[in-house]
Order: C-alpha cells, then sequence, then structure tokens
C-alpha cells in the first residue's frame, strides 16, 4: 500500500516507517562514534580499520547462519526479539570497562543487528505492492536518513555535554521507543515453514541469475565507501586538529542529500532504478577523486559531501531494484542473500585502507577510493532497464 503524506493513514506501513526513523536515529549515533571509540584502544588508524573489518566479517557470517531463521520464523516475532535483546546490550555497553567484554557484547549487537536488518526490510516490503515499491522504498530511506541527520545533530550535542560511552545510553532510549511503537504492528500469524539450511546451494541459485549477480556486485560499491566514510573521516577529522563535535557537524551536513530519497524512489518508478545507480556511482568517483586533488582539509570535506549526493541516488535504488527482479515468493529466500553485499562491501571499504596506511599517506587514499567507485560506475552501465 503506497503512503500518501498529504492524507497520512496510520497503517501497519506507517508504524514500519515511524520504527525505521527511530531506529536509524540510534544507529547513526552508534556509527558516527564507533572509530573514535575504537582509537581510544587502539590509537592508530589501520589498527581501527582491522578491528572494524572483524566487526564486519561477524555480521557477514551471521547472515549466513541466521537467513533460516527469518524464513521459518515470522518477521515481526524475530524483529521484536532482536531489538528487545538490542535494547539490553546498549545499556550493557554504557556500564562495562573492559575492552574484552565490550569485544563480546558488540559482537551480539551486531548478530541482533543482522536480525532486525532482515526482518525488517521482508515487513516493507510484504506492505507493499509492485507498482509502488519505488515510492514507498524511497519514503522509507528518507525517513531513516531524516533520522541519521538527527542523530549526527545529537552527536555534535552529547560531544559537547558528555563522553562517547553515553551515547550508548541514548542509542538505547531511542530504540526503546522505536520497540514501543512497533508493539502497533499487527499481522496474521503464519505457518512457521520448514527451516531451509542449504544456504550455500540458495548463493548458487541466487548468482545463477545474471541480473541478481549483477545487481549483488553493483550494490557492493556503496557499501564499501560509505564503510570508508564512516570509519576513517571521523579519524581524519579530529587528527586535523578538529574537535570531536566537529565530527558531528560533518555527518549531518554530509547527510543532508540523503533526505532526498523518498524523491529518487518515487522517481525511479518512472524513469527506472538503473538510472539513478549509474548516476550515482559517477558522481561519488569524481568528487572522491577530486578530495584527492584539494590541499585543504575544508575542501576535502566539501568534496566528500558532494559525493554524498550521489551515495542518495544509489541507496534506496539498489533496494527498488532487486524487489523488481525477485519475485515475490522467493523473497524471503534470497533477501537476506542479497543483503550480505552489505557486508562484503564494508569489508573491502575498511580493510583495504587500513592496509594502504602502510605504504600511502591518508590523501592518497581518495584517489584510490574515487578510482574503485568509477569502475563501479562502469560496471553498473550493464545493469537492466526496469
Amino acid at each position: 500500500m503506497a503512503i500518501s503524506l498529504r492524507k497520512f493513514r496510520f497503517n501497519k506501513l506507517s508504524v514500519l516507517l515511524f520504527v525505521g526513523f527511530i531506529t536509524s536515529i540510534a544507529i547513526s549515533l552508534l556509527n558516527g562514534v564507533w572509530s573514535l571509540y575504537f582509537d581510544s584502544f587502539f590509537h592508530n588508524n589501520s589498527l581501527v580499520g582491522y578491528f572494524s573489518t572483524i566487526l564486519s566479517v561477524v555480521a557477514l557470517t551471521m547472515f549466513f547462519i541466521l537467513t533460516p531463521i527469518i524464513e521459518k520464523y515470522q518477521e515481526n516475532k524475530v524483529y521484536f526479539f532482536a531489538i528487545f535483546f538490542s535494547i539490553a546490550l546498549l545499556v550493557w555497553l554504557t556500564l562495562i570497562k573492559n575492552f574484552y567484554l565490550f569485544v563480546i557484547v558488540i559482537v551480539l549487537y551486531v548478530t541482533t543487528a543482522v536480525l532486525r536488518s532482515e526482518s525488517f526490510g521482508i515487513m516493507v516490503r510484504n506492505e507493499s505492492k509492485i507498482k509502488s515499491i519505488g515510492k514507498n522504498e524511497g519514503l522509507l530511506y528518507t525517513l531513516s536518513n531524516f533520522g541519521w541527520v538527527l542523530g549526527a545533530l545529537l552527536i555534535f550535542w552529547i560531544f559537547r555535554e558528555y563522553n562517547i560511552k553515553s551515547v550508548f545510553m541514548f542509542a538505547a532510549a531511542f530504540t526503546l521507543i522505536a520497540l514501543m511503537i512497533f508493539l502497533m504492528y499487527k499481522k496474521q500469524v503464519k505457518k512457521p515453514a520448514l527451516m531451509d539450511l542449504s544456504l550455500f546451494k540458495d548463493f548458487k541459485v541466487f548468482f545463477e541469475n545474471k541480473e541478481l549477480k549483477k545487481l549483488y556486485l553493483s550494490s557492493m560499491g556503496i557499501s564499501l565507501w560509505l564503510g570508508f566514510i564512516f570509519v576513517y573521516i571521523p579519524l581524519y577529522i579530529v587528527q586535523n586538529n578538529f574537535n570531536k563535535t566537529f565530527v558531528g557537524l560533518f555527518l549531518f551536513i554530509f547527510l543532508l542529500p540523503f533526505l532526498l530519497q523518498y524523491l529518487i524512489g518515487k522517481k525511479s518508478d518512472i524513469v527506472g532504478s538503473k538510472f539513478f545507480i549509474v548516476l550515482g556511482y559517477l558522481i561519488i568517483a569524481i568528487f572522491t577523486i577530486a578530495a584527492y586533488y584539494t590541499n585543504h582539509i575544508n575542501n576535502v570535506l566539501v568534496m566528500l559531501i558532494l559525493a554524498g549526493f550521489g551515495a542518495a541516488f544509489i541507496e534506496p535504488t539498489k533496494e527498488i531494484h532487486f524487489f523488481k527482479t525477485i519475485q515475490k515468493k522467493q523473497e524471503e529466500h534470497y533477501y537476506g542473500i542479497y543483503l550480505t553485499h552489505i557486508e562484503f562491501g564494508l569489508i573491502i571499504g575498511k580493510l583495504l585502507p587500513a592496509i594502504l596506511f602502510a605504504f600511502m599517506p591518508f590523501n592518497k587514499i581518495f584517489l584510490v577510493m574515487g578510482g574503485l567507485m568509477f569502475l563501479f560506475f562502469i560496471f553498473s552501465l550493464r545493469l537492466k532497464d526496469f
């Protein structure tokens, strides 16, 4: 069912959109400070990158392990328990001081995040008709990114008034609000299916579909680039003698273009999703390479903010492209497989710079990342038009 902003009805999709908005604030808070928190232990860009990569590997592994749970159990029940335990883990993070205990808790949190991501995407798709997928996905991404923008502003305020660990409590509070809203989501109970453990066989079938294979590889690029931005740019800002509060300010401005995603998703129903994916990678490539040639951090950050417009084009439309490629009866079976592109991209985006720091200065990483985005631009030209 499509959502009208003029005559907004508080239906099942409306509930999910509100939940997505509130949880995105919490996610924004966490993603904005992880690298800075890790750096307080490691004091080394490469080590921060390696540790962040390990967490992405954990998330990727969990997609393999947990996808059968989504197929067997009702998505709203999976999401409820995942978000409930997320709150408990975030509260725990505010109390612990031992780094190794922190590692255990964050691994558990990553597990709940995987369950939340996969089950939430399926619920939104189930509440959308095929002709309004683009519009609804665009609205979801716009509201979610509005939450990311608010989260960035909160980081700016929290760093002025409190410390990094206070972010975890604020994230827990917003997640609790999301859980309370989610209790209004009602769905008919379906009979549990038999748990299918043949995930590797499913991967084989998934990649036998040429369009899904091309989309999977094309979609990795945006996760690669965003992984680099959210791990290393906060470190880059602080290491260039800016106060930590400036990290929140940069992320706020950087995320503003993402608020266009409702219009982008709606427009993709008319002109197709491929157009925005291709254009998005070209924009990112141009401005990321331009960041290499600038001589001042302020200019670098401006180039990255402009590149953010390209990322805003890609984020909702790649998912729209997936749902228009796959048959509805196959969604639960293959959506989890498709989502693994996020973690594969994040692994590369975090690990590659960590390795390159041993051979080159920070600014040359922009040239490497821009070159990779240009390759994704060329590859995305092979996608099918919908």
